[in-house]
């Protein structure tokens, strides 16, 4: 059955999210309360999201910005009994064909060192993700060509296979964009869904970021991946890298996307993922759209307000104490990504060159310093979650349900 994909829709929902930002100004400390009342009710359209984002870029709005914190605490943060669900991504390959000026996998970075995991490299890094009791594994790629969908196939059934089919356990996929079919392959080998960052939905933007990269300049091939995954049965992760372009469009973006995903497939994603630039192999960016801690911020309690039954995935990029300032139950997150190289929970090839080419800076901590310093503040890590129960509240994105805690 053919699929009614985003990009059908891409041009209306542009013109709209860019009209509304051309007239939105800073609601007032009563405005604020007034929508954060109407969320309680119904969810809010993208002209009232607006409005909450332009409080991340407006210094002088600092008391209504804490009224949104203290909103988003007391109806999506517990007294006790918190849950975080675990993601361990294992990084599979750093050969990348494409061009992404702000990633340490360029093509263009000669002085990466580059790393592909054969099977047997990748059990060993299964071996420690899961002996620290991880059991949801996201399989990282950058855009390597030698990974035909046969070999994906392989190492999602590898992955599964070492998972045995333990109650919670799943595999996820992060890699570039797939055809249909390949995704109804890699569903038989026992994958679970995929994970990809639309990067950014501004098309001029995305340009000037991607027109050199021969694979991923593709915008609308790749805007549409999401839609190819759902349609084959897979759950999806979808969010923008803030910075690339103005972040409130982005998130707003972000936000339309995940409507249609509910209208068309019946489910929205799992979680909306708020990676945010940083400096990359000591080099600054000096980026015009620059996401500041506040802007960041309002756009994790913008998607709450939006989707209550979709988590926002906190993970290592940030410092730990900006993740736990904003964590709300049933958030995903992350604390160890292996350095984010290939091999980087074993450093296979014992070459501490490897770690100092990861794919971006991370703040990588124990499961021990974690776990204690979150159970100070009642959260939980569930490190196996993928059930029935998590794709049933995907699936209630925006549908006005949201089981509040306050």
């Amino acid at each position: 059955m053919p699929i009614r994909a985003f990009s059908t829709v891409y041009k209306e929902r542009d013109e709209e999210v860019r009209h509304i930002l051309g007239g939105v100004q800073t609601p007032s400390v009563e405005r604020v309360q007034e929508l954060l009342a109407m969320s309680l009710e119904t969810s809010l359209g993208l002209p009232e999201l607006a409005e909450v984002l332009q409080l991340g870029f407006d210094q002088a709005a600092s008391e209504q910005f804490e009224t949104l914190r203290a909103f988003a605490l007391a109806n999506w943060r517990k007294p006790s009994g918190n849950r975080l669900r675990y993601v361990a991504p294992i990084y599979v390959s750093s050969y990348c064909v494409d061009t992404c000026s702000y990633c340490n996998f360029s093509a263009l970075r000669e002085a990466t060192a580059r790393k592909r995991l054969n099977v047997e490299e990748l059990r060993f890094e299964i071996d420690a993700v899961m002996s620290s009791g991880a059991r949801v594994i996201e399989l990282v790629y950058a855009t390597d060509p030698e990974f035909t969908t046969e070999l994906l196939a392989e190492y999602v059934a590898a992955t599964a296979e070492a998972l045995g089919g333990e109650e919670g356990s799943g595999v996820l996929l992060c890699t570039e964009y797939l055809t249909r079919e390949a995704y109804n392959s890699l569903k038989e080998a026992g994958l679970n869904g995929i994970i990809q960052w639309d990067e950014t939905l501004d098309r001029a933007a995305y340009a000037h970021w991607h027109d050199s990269s021969p694979h991923k300049r593709a915008f609308d091939i790749r805007m549409d991946n999401h839609d190819r995954a759902l349609a084959a049965g897979l759950e999806v992760a979808t969010g923008a890298l803030f910075g690339l372009a103005d972040l409130r469009y982005d998130a707003l973006m972000q936000i339309a996307k995940a409507r249609h995903f509910l209208a068309e497939y019946g489910r929205g994603p799992f979680v909306f993922g708020a990676p945010r630039l940083k400096p990359i192999g000591g080099h600054e960016l000096h980026l015009k759209t620059c996401a500041s801690d506040r802007a960041f911020e309002t756009a994790l309690f913008a998607y709450k307000l939006a989707a209550p039954e979709a988590g926002r995935w906190l993970q290592t990029r940030e410092a730990f104490e900006m993740n736990v300032r904003n964590m709300l139950d049933d958030d995903v997150f992350t604390y160890r990504c292996g350095d984010v190289t290939p091999g980087g929970y074993h450093q296979i090839d014992g070459s501490k060159s490897v770690l100092r080419s990861g794919q971006f800076g991370v703040n990588e901590l124990s499961r021990e310093t974690v776990e204690t310093a979150l159970a100070r503040r009642s959260f939980a890590i569930d490190y196996a979650w993928v059930t029935g129960r998590d794709a049933a509240c995907a699936g209630a994105l925006a549908c006005g349900d949201s089981q509040r805690t306050a």
